[in-house]
């Protein structure tokens, strides 16, 4: 018996020590080597062009009125993501015109966008006209990191920019690699628009008697009415009076060719012919060789001359100066 409990003993001193021993790890060493691949450069792609109200809003339009803000908005993917674009070129044209012509006031101009700055819109030309950018309703993505965003251009049609229903939108962008993706939307309509101011804000007949008649104007001294006028289209000239006074005198303004007494007759020509006249009424009338003037004009305006003649009745007007409003409108032909 005491020798069995020796035996049990030993084992247990044995599983003690076993259970204390400590494993040491092995020793481990480690190297590197450096890869690379070199990425090709994705074109970028203008994937839609809308034109908008300048508020940006939708639906989207088809015509514009000279002298107007409009927006054109601009979706483009870059799969290098929009970090990568460096220009964007917009030309907003008539379709008989090339991208690559000079911009005109008339036909063609040019707005770009580049990363200058934090990104600006700005106009290429026609410059010094009535085209313009609005850079502060303009915009562009706020996430360069994205692969698609859009872009918006708010700008101005000029003044004399052509009257026509066939107005182009042309997009072209180009990445920091050079490469580049364009697409363009046809017709568009820009709208007929006309302006009209005197440049002889006074004329006068000077002396006159009861009877006269056909007595052209004298001051001023080329015996015509200039007004200068700016239109995009074809254009009409129309002019109307009325009864002119001296004091509380009226003579009546007649029209019909024959003059009872107290009234005077306002005949008027844009070439200078009593020959060719047509009368002044109180209602717009067309006057005569200005029933359809060829426009375009020029952005500072052309200068067109009316001539008029006056005839007064051969009784029932006092002595005195008469005076009254002669109205001319510009109208699309």
């Amino acid at each position: 018996m005491k020798k069995m409990r020796t035996k049990i003993f030993a084992l247990l001193v044995v599983m003690m020590v076993a259970i204390g021993t400590t494993v040491l790890p092995a020793m481990a060493d480690e190297t590197s080597s450096e890869g690379s691949f070199n990425l090709g450069n994705a074109a970028p792609s203008v994937t839609s062009i809308t034109l908008h109200n300048a508020d940006h809003s939708d639906p989207t339009i088809s015509a514009m009125n000279p002298q107007n803000e409009y927006a054109v908005k601009i979706d483009i993917s870059d799969a290098n993501t929009l970090n990568d674009i460096n220009e964007i070129q917009v030309i907003i044209k008539t379709n008989t015109t090339s991208t690559d012509e000079s911009d005109t006031v008339t036909d063609k101009a040019t707005y770009k966008w580049t990363t200058t700055a934090g990104g600006t819109w700005s106009i290429v030309g026609p410059s010094g006209s009535t085209w313009n950018v609005n850079t502060g309703t303009s915009s562009q993505p706020t996430d360069f990191g994205a692969t698609s965003g859009t872009w918006w251009l708010n700008f101005v049609p000029g003044k004399v920019a052509k009257e026509s229903t066939t107005w182009d939108i042309y997009v072209k962008v180009t990445d920091k690699g050079s490469l580049s993706g364009d697409s363009i939307v046809w017709g568009k309509t820009m709208n007929w628009y006309g302006e009209i101011s005197a440049e002889d804000s006074s004329y006068s007949f000077g002396d006159i008697g009861l009877g006269d008649t056909d007595k052209s104007i004298s001051t001023p001294s080329d015996h015509n009415i200039d007004v200068k006028t700016i239109s995009n289209g074809n254009y009409k000239l129309l002019s109307k009076s009325g009864n002119w006074v001296k004091g509380s005198d009226e003579a009546v303004l007649d029209w019909d060719g024959t003059l009872e007494a107290g009234h005077f007759a306002l005949k008027v020509d844009g070439n200078g012919d009593v020959g060719t006249f047509n009368y002044v009424s109180t209602t717009s009338e067309t006057i005569t060789n200005y029933d359809n003037v060829n426009a375009p004009t020029a952005e500072t305006g052309d200068t067109k001359e009316i001539y008029q003649w006056v005839c007064v009745a051969t009784e029932g007007l006092l002595p005195g100066t008469y005076s009254g409003n002669y109205n001319v409108q510009i109208a699309d032909a």
